[in-house]
């Protein structure tokens, strides 16, 4: 009797665990700096809130939704810090990592983001754009398309975006942030190469409206500088822009600094800090976003002596160059 009721009881127990086993889960080793806040998963595409936890010494265990796996974002204090796909089995993530890792689509996504990261350091934007092409397409039937279908989108030409969503998965070419994305496809469209640059306002240093326009003088070549204090990338570059200065003073090169996002006297100290010596428009916040469709920073517009823009997007050792060529 006893080997007839122990058997069923070891058979559900052995059920149970391997149930409990494959429940989507997410392990978070969070700083001091996180204690008592709340961990958000949201869905990366529309945004819909999936589960939540609370930090309580370091630690917070968010139980994701059974289901087909969902590609989802992980906010803390509503910023987004990690990405985790809710797959079956026990996902980790700490605050000095952009993914989680444990499950099969989790490690497939840390490696595919590692190698991402070493390519956007580069400052190639073609090498990025190619790389989020073909993750896209080798992983488009799995929730990993989600993130590299939306990065292509962020950054491809208007004809390309319409391309990519002709052939979309129906939760990609329906989502808020693909509709905001195309968007800025057209706003880079509008004022791609060959056209006339875009007037917006700022500030001067002393707070009084001024408008790109006062910064551009006719008969020069300008190159316009969106920037940031708080953009590591941007910071980086401002002894290559220095340098560029030095070197096209005799080409009539003029350079003007856009602060984007920031507050004026945090753009201000970075300004006396790296010693920048050309003029700065100051709190245009996200206004150029909105008209030229670029999607990070620093981005660079090239205008030619006549307002048309010549170039946009590219390096500084690229702007160099292409000066040097229509100087000849």
């Amino acid at each position: 009797m006893k080997k007839r009721t122990l058997l069923p009881a070891i058979a559900a127990t052995t059920l149970l665990i391997a149930s409990c086993s494959q429940q989507p889960s997410l392990d978070l080793t969070l700083s001091d700096r996180f204690e008592g806040q709340n961990v958000e998963l949201i869905n990366f595409l529309d945004s819909t809130s999936l589960a939540s936890a609370t930090v309580t010494d370091g630690k917070a265990t968010i139980i994701a939704p059974e289901g087909e796996p969902i590609f989802a974002a992980v906010l803390i204090d509503g910023r987004t810090r990690a990405f985790y796909i809710t797959e079956p089995g026990a996902a980790q993530v700490n605050d000095s990592t952009g993914y989680a890792k444990g499950t099969p689509l989790n490690d497939k996504f840390s490696t595919l983001l590692a190698t991402l990261d070493s390519i956007e350091n580069l400052d190639d934007m073609p090498a990025y754009i190619d790389f989020v092409e073909k993750a896209y397409n080798d992983n488009k039937g799995t929730p990993l398309a989600s993130y590299f279908g939306m990065e292509w989108i962020k950054y491809a030409d208007l004809a390309q975006v319409d391309s990519i969503l002709a052939d979309a998965p129906e939760a990609l070419r329906n989502s808020p942030k693909t509709r905001h994305y195309r968007n800025f496809a057209q706003l880079r469209d509008n004022t791609a190469p060959g056209k006339q640059y875009v007037d917006f306002e700022g500030e001067t240093e002393d707070g009084k409206p001024a408008a790109l326009s006062a910064y551009i003088e006719p008969g020069t070549y300008t190159l316009v500088d969106f920037w940031a204090s708080w953009c590591p990338y941007c910071i980086k570059e401002i002894p290559q822009l220095i340098a560029l200065q030095e070197k096209m003073k005799e080409k009539k090169l003029r350079i003007v600094g856009v602060a984007v996002r920031d507050v004026p006297d945090d753009s201000k100290a970075a300004i006396k800090k790296h010693g920048i010596s050309w003029p700065v428009m100051f709190n245009t916040q996200r206004r150029p976003y909105d008209i030229y469709g670029f999607s990070g920073i620093p981005h660079h517009l090239l205008i030619g002596p006549d307002g048309k823009i010549i170039s946009r997007g590219e390096t500084v050792a690229q702007i160099e160059a292409r000066l040097n060529n229509l100087s000849e």
